[in-house]
């Protein structure tokens, strides 16, 4: 279990990691663009320095690029010369680990920031301008360093990060403050023309870091909760359909074999449907949910219900007419073909001779109800209150809408289940409508 669960918060981590990184690389872009911008106000001596400096951040962020986009080591690996580095990139996917491309956005970062404060910024830059220069550069260094912070490396099962890596990935916030507050001091007249205020925030955000840190972590823990969780509901609606869609047909053709007199040509039918229903029931786990059933009458699920039972007891089992043409949406449609079968099976397992089947929808909002009424002695108690039998799990799957099962002794002497549900109005054609 706690390896399956590492191997869902991995895999989370990697899904959502592609998208960050994705996104961060286009969030870096724009705060490159606006340093870009900000040369506008630069003296023209000083561009041909400015442009290279930036063109070394620009170069850094392309790379990042390719790591990242599909195909984007290919493109770079058919470069002269850049065979190896795209190797290089393409083995630290997955891993908590230092690249080249992350090295040479921290030093596209630093020298980018170095045109506005440090020991040669540019000269001539308004004050507003400057600031808001220093501002993007520190937002994309802090952009970029997220990106190792939250890195899916860190939860890899498989190539766990050594100790050394794991203690860097804590004080990672605290090396960059560091940094920041280094690059940022006055050290000459025009660094320090950047308001205090703005020195001081840009110098603290790296915590921050611990923040997001710990609200990716309680994402991912989560999202392995609620995978669990899913897997298990799964699980229990296989469980259902199996016994529901496959079991109950062939429960019905063990009875008929061991009655004396069987007729072969029965048999055979009842074979080909066991068949037809395994086919079926495949067919809805590889294609998911289907819709086919939205609009289809009553009739063809009791049809379907008939089909498995078996021609001698097909005759003792009735439809109400004004069931008969009931349509229902596609989902309740398919919580009936779980029902309605499993009812008729349990009556008569339990010995009913007769059985009479109902559905109906009343309220507001509306509650659909499948009523079945025998003749016959009702489930064993040992039965009834078995939690792994077919009805707890079908009561179980009912609750999950609103509904529930129950039963009453009826006037025949026999036993009426009465299973229920409400309505499901966003499927389908909005709800169950009648004929």
């Amino acid at each position: 279990m706690q390896m399956a669960d590492e191997n869902g918060k991995f895999n989370t981590a990697l899904n959502a990691g592609t998208r960050l990184w994705r996104a961060g690389c286009w969030i870096r872009a724009t705060l490159l663009t606006g340093m870009w911008i900000t040369l506008a106000w630069a003296p023209l001596s000083e561009l041909p320095r400015a442009a290279a400096q930036l063109l070394v951040t620009t170069l850094a962020l392309l790379l990042a690029f390719a790591h990242i986009m599909p195909g984007g080591l290919n493109v770079l690996a058919r470069i002269p010369g850049m065979t190896r580095l795209a190797n290089h990139l393409a083995g630290t996917s997955g891993r908590a680990t230092v690249d080249i491309s992350g090295l040479a956005e921290g030093l596209g970062a630093l020298l980018a920031t170095w045109l506005y404060v440090g020991w040669f910024p540019l000269p001539g830059l308004p004050v507003g301008v400057r600031s808001t220069g220093v501002a993007l550069a520190i937002g994309y260094a802090w952009e970029a360093v997220l990106q190792a912070v939250i890195d899916p490396g860190w939860y890899n099962p498989d190539m766990r990060a050594q100790r050394p890596m794991r203690i860097f990935r804590c004080v990672i916030p605290v090396i960059l403050s560091g940094i920041f507050t280094f690059v940022l001091l006055p050290w000459t007249g025009i660094a320090a023309q950047v308001p205090f205020a703005v020195r001081l925030l840009l110098s603290v955000s790296p915590f921050a870091y611990y923040l997001v840190w710990a609200a990716f972590d309680v994402l991912l823990r989560a999202s392995v909760i609620s995978l669990r969780n899913s897997e298990n509901l799964w699980r229990w609606d296989i469980w259902g359909d199996v016994h529901g869609s496959m079991k109950n047909t062939l429960v019905f053709l063990q009875q008929y074999v061991d009655e004396p007199g069987a007729d072969l040509e029965e048999i055979r039918s009842l074979t080909r449907n066991a068949l037809v229903v395994v086919d079926e029931f495949r067919g809805y786990l590889v294609g998911g949910r289907s819709r086919a059933w939205s609009g289809a009458p009553l009739s063809d699920l009791w049809e379907s219900v008939l089909r498995g039972i078996g021609t001698p007891r097909r005759v003792h089992c009735v439809l109400a007419p004004d069931s008969a043409g009931l349509r229902l949406s596609a989902t309740d449609y398919q919580v009936a073909r779980r029902v309605l079968p499993d009812l008729m099976s349990n009556a008569l397992k339990a010995g009913a001779s007769n059985v009479d089947a109902r559905c109906t929808v009343s309220g507001q909002p509306p509650v659909i109800r499948i009523e079945v009424a025998d003749d016959g002695p009702g489930m064993e108690p040992s039965d009834a209150s078995n939690p792994q039998s077919s009805l707890a799990v079908l009561s179980s799957r009912l609750r999950r809408r609103e509904g529930g099962v129950d039963h009453s002794a009826n006037a025949r002497g026999g036993i009426t289940a009465v299973a229920y549900w409400r309505a499901d109005p966003a499927l389908g054609d909005g709800g169950a409508n009648a004929p």
